[in-house]
């Protein structure tokens, strides 16, 4: 079914949700992050003569700008589910679009500390609105989550000073995995038993306690031990540990049973991007000259944080707009172009003559992915809420 056909369900929804507007953000910063990868492929300069490269540019849009859109937008709306706790107002929504504005601003007159400085401000604003809600419920089980958020608005901080700007840019990568790590453990079984349910179907998802603590603690010791020494023996070792865990871990939500549904594929597969992640820096670890870090960085930052947002996204826009599992070809374009990227960037270190093509056609498709899911929501996420 086409986009337009899918919104006539969104006439009655009186309700602020704050995922709107921070989605659309999400997706503004991803391709002005992917634009400007796009001449830096070539070798060209892309911002001119200024201290601001097109790499910078790249990460900073994407890592400090994207990335907190999609999570204020998911936890804003989500956690008032979880903690029972009232949602945000929208004059709240307005202000923290505002600081997004004024880090927009910045990073267009060249000011990147600047801009930076107004992304750690926003997700500390987050933090704030978030430990609120989550210590008023005493909700013990999502202080994992303001912990991530803590150290995700140190990173940032850290880079916008700048100060130790490699070791901040793991601990923000580390972070933004962590919270993939908790919040796909929670959306991505519950949303395949939803699917399957939905088509008639009948799932039992046989979760074992000791493989989601054996999953956890082999995680926390893989991205730790990379953030303090990303070239050691011990943090190869932890990282296999942690791929193996981690694909036991998804094996138990069965994500087979959702291929007639590429938002709720789109999820298995981004959390999949997880454990090729963790292995690619193992093998980068134990054979330098094999594999770069590169790669497996990016299989974290495109094929699992790309994806997973995409999905998410989508999965909380049908939610809130009556869709549920309605098919969408500009939906399903969106996670079949970024699942290219992620490829196309792989092939990059096994086809070096051919990386300006490559790390092009990744940028390109980035940008469709993104151009994709906005012809799919478009309406649902312009749509002003009704009193």
């Amino acid at each position: 079914m086409g986009a337009d056909g899918n919104f006539k369900a969104c006439k009655n929804k009186p309700v602020h949700l704050p995922f709107r507007p921070f989605f659309l953000v999400a997706v503004v910063d991803a391709v002005l992050g992917g634009s400007g990868w796009l001449p830096s492929a070539f070798g060209l300069q892309a911002f001119g003569p200024t201290g601001l490269s097109a790499g910078d540019w790249h990460r900073d849009m994407l890592l400090f700008g994207m990335v907190p859109a999609v999570l204020t937008g998911f936890l804003l709306t989500a956690l008032p589910r979880w903690t029972g706790h009232r949602a945000v107002s929208s004059h709240t929504t307005y202000l923290l679009i505002l600081l997004w504005a004024c880090g927009r601003v910045a990073f267009l007159q060249r000011l990147p500390s600047l801009g930076l400085a107004f992304s750690a401000i926003w997700v500390l604003a987050l933090l704030l609105i978030a430990a609120k809600a989550v210590i008023a419920s005493r909700d013990r089980r999502n202080f994992k989550i303001l912990l991530l958020l803590v150290v995700f608005c140190a990173s940032n901080g850290l880079v916008a000073a700048p100060y130790q700007v490699e070791l901040a840019l793991r601990l923000a990568l580390v972070s933004i995995i962590g919270l993939v790590v908790i919040i796909g453990g929670r959306v991505v079984p519950a949303l395949t038993i939803a699917y399957v349910e939905s088509a008639g179907g009948q799932i039992v998802l046989s979760r074992s306690v000791s493989r989601e603590r054996a999953a956890a603690l082999m995680t926390i010791c893989a991205l730790c031990s990379w953030v303090v020494a990303p070239a050691a023996q011990l943090t190869g070792i932890a990282c296999v540990l942690a791929a193996f865990s981690q694909a036991m871990r998804a094996a138990q939500w069965k994500g087979w049973r959702s291929l007639s549904s590429s938002t709720v594929l789109g999820l298995h597969i981004g959390y999949g991007w997880i454990v090729v992640g963790f292995a690619s820096l193992a093998v980068h670890i134990f054979a330098p000259a094999m594999l770069g870090q590169a790669t497996a960085v990016h299989a974290w930052t495109i094929g699992a944080i790309g994806t997973m947002a995409l999905a998410i996204m989508a999965s909380m826009i049908r939610k809130h707009s009556r869709l549920a599992f309605m098919p969408s070809s500009p939906a399903t374009g969106a996670l079949a172009a970024m699942t290219t990227c992620c490829l196309s960037r792989q092939l990059i270190e096994a086809l070096p003559g051919y990386f300006g093509v490559l790390a092009s056609l990744s940028g390109a498709l980035w940008i469709v992915a993104f151009a994709l899911f906005m012809m799919a929501y478009v309406r649902a996420l312009l749509r002003v809420s009704e009193k």
